[in-house]
């Protein structure tokens, strides 16, 4: 036994590469499919940051560290680290909408303009 690890040791050099035995089994793909993802989603979130949206980011860069295991037991915990991601979006998207919204008013504190008009 031990010597067949040292032989698979030998072949370390093709991992990620297109003669990677084990690269195109399911859980692989799915691993590669989640680090894609993973880049993608941090990239859109860091393009026009806010302070106030910095410790719900911090959460969202953290949930990779959920996902551990082999087999059913990863399956699960991408289960559950999915559903954190979807909690965690959907309290950083009032953060976002009020961002877009003081984004479109020159001054957040000036009164509308049918005030300043004198009408109502």
């Amino acid at each position: 036994m031990i010597h067949a690890f040292r032989l698979l040791a030998w072949f370390k050099f093709l991992r990620g590469t297109a003669y990677d035995p084990f690269g195109y089994a399911a859980d692989r793909k799915a691993e590669r499919k989640l680090i894609e993802d993973y880049r993608a989603m941090i990239e859109q979130r860091i393009a026009g940051l806010k302070a106030e949206q910095i410790p719900h980011l911090a959460r969202l860069a953290r949930l990779p560290e959920m996902i551990r295991g082999y087999g059913h037991l990863k399956e699960a915990s991408i289960g559950k680290a999915m559903a954190e991601k979807a909690r965690l979006e959907s309290e950083l998207e009032p953060l976002r909408s009020r961002r877009g919204i003081a984004a479109r008013s020159p001054n957040p504190a000036a009164p509308p303009a049918c005030a300043r008009a004198g009408r109502s």
